[in-house]
């Protein structure tokens, strides 16, 4: 479905209007969005790593899309049959690129221009699909964002960040040492203080094996690992909101009626499985 008005001509000189495009890909004109030279890529190639993960049909279907950039994702995920499409964009030169997008597609976004800090801690809603691409490591305080976006997710969040390393050795889980904080395959974020390749929004880098553990430590269950950077989860079945209505943080281990300490954890556990 195209609901772009105006000829190629017109098209191309809104798109050059808009700036430089992180997102390389082609509109119904068949004008592309910017030159696609690095840092910017074709998103395509994350976008068939999402696909096989979704239903034939979203119909009814509900997504947030944060950190959405120029709203490929978002547009996918409409096209695909979703329903309600929130897509949450700080940056005004992206959500413009966005808005611009989406009248060419003719679909409906709800574009909310807003830090994703403030949107996640003051919004109650929750979402069937959550797109957490990209965002991660541009975020001072990212562990937060990813425990609220993990309440909010009903069905399902794909998770994507930049990480740095190679895949090393599984490392030692439960109770550790000094020493094995120390190992090369520990879980691990460094803090950016400066620029990071030559760019200042980032904050933080995790290396291979945190990606699993943080979305775990979110109250997630992993499902797949399609590449290095991306984790496909759902809630986990007594941890969440998704299937048992209680928010419960997994670390924390809060619910109604005041924190599980350790102790109790297990047998907090069972009682909601057989709830």
């Amino acid at each position: 479905m195209s609901g772009g008005d105006g000829t190629r001509e017109d098209v191309q000189r809104r798109v050059d209007e808009l700036g430089w495009w992180y997102h390389h890909f082609e509109l119904p004109s068949g004008v592309w969005t910017g030159t696609g030279e690095p840092p910017a890529y074709d998103p395509i190639e994350r976008w068939q790593l999402i696909e096989p993960h979704l239903p034939a049909d979203l119909e009814g279907k509900s997504v947030l899309d944060v950190g959405g950039n120029s709203g490929y994702f978002s547009l996918r995920m409409k096209q695909r049959g979703a329903g309600r499409c929130v897509m949450v964009e700080p940056v005004t030169l992206f959500v413009d690129q966005a808005g611009f997008v989406f009248e060419q597609f003719g679909v409906d976004v709800e574009l909310v221009h807003e830090d994703v800090h403030v949107y996640c801690l003051t919004t109650d809603e929750r979402f069937d699909y959550v797109l957490f691409l990209g965002l991660f490591y541009h975020l001072k305080y990212a562990v937060l964002v990813l425990d609220r976006l993990a309440e909010m997710t009903k069905e399902l969040m794909f998770f994507n960040s930049h990480v740095e390393g190679p895949p090393q050795a599984s490392t030692k889980r439960g109770d550790l040492e000094r020493e094995d904080l120390q190992s090369a395959a520990f879980p691990r974020m460094s803090f950016i203080e400066g620029a990071y390749r030559g760019d200042l929004s980032n904050w933080w880098v995790p290396n291979f094996e945190a990606l699993e553990p943080l979305a775990r430590s979110a109250g997630l269950r992993i499902l797949d690992r399609p590449h290095p950077e991306m984790v496909v989860a759902e809630p986990e079945r007594y941890f969440g909101t998704a299937r048992y209505g209680e928010l419960v943080f997994p670390r924390y281990g809060k619910a109604e009626g005041g924190p599980v300490f350790p102790g109790e954890q297990h047998d907090f556990v069972e009682s909601v499985r057989k709830a």
